[in-house]
């Protein structure tokens, strides 16, 4: 099972988002006198509130689409994490502030500029893998 997990492209993705949110737990925590690092647990907590969202809203919204549609493709993969990526500034990432960590206010607010860099970085990324691995420019599994 976990062999046919690696077939699909956005599960390399959800591995490095993972152990980007590692890294940036461990970084955050590891600041002396921090806020984080008196509160591990809590920040612990965001962050995997964080990482379970971005997983569940991008399955839930690629899957939807595709079988809407009858038709995978890349442009899903960019319109599901966008989505999430809209919805986190927008409303997840504040809920998720107010329940996980309510010693600091987090700073979320949504600008066009980067959710736009990330978006086309992940859509240009995705096409010169595609076009290494002899795939179609728009494969997406």
């Amino acid at each position: 099972m976990i062999k046919n997990l690696f077939k699909y492209p956005t599960t390399y993705l959800f591995t490095v988002i993972i152990l980007y949110s590692v890294y940036d737990y461990f970084e955050h925590i590891g600041r002396s006198g921090s806020t984080f690092e008196e509160h591990p647990l809590y920040w612990l907590l965001f962050s995997v509130a964080g990482v379970l969202s971005f997983i569940i809203i991008v399955l839930l919204v690629k899957n939807t689409i595709q079988r809407i549609f009858n038709h995978k493709n890349l442009i899903i993969e960019v319109i599901a994490i966008g989505s999430w990526l809209a919805l986190y500034i927008s409303m997840l990432g504040p809920m998720n502030n107010k329940l996980f960590w309510s010693f600091d206010n987090l700073y979320f607010r949504f600008s066009f500029g980067p959710f736009l860099i990330i978006l086309v970085g992940y859509f240009t990324i995705r096409i010169i893998i595609n076009l290494i691995l002899r795939k179609k420019a728009l494969y997406s599994k």
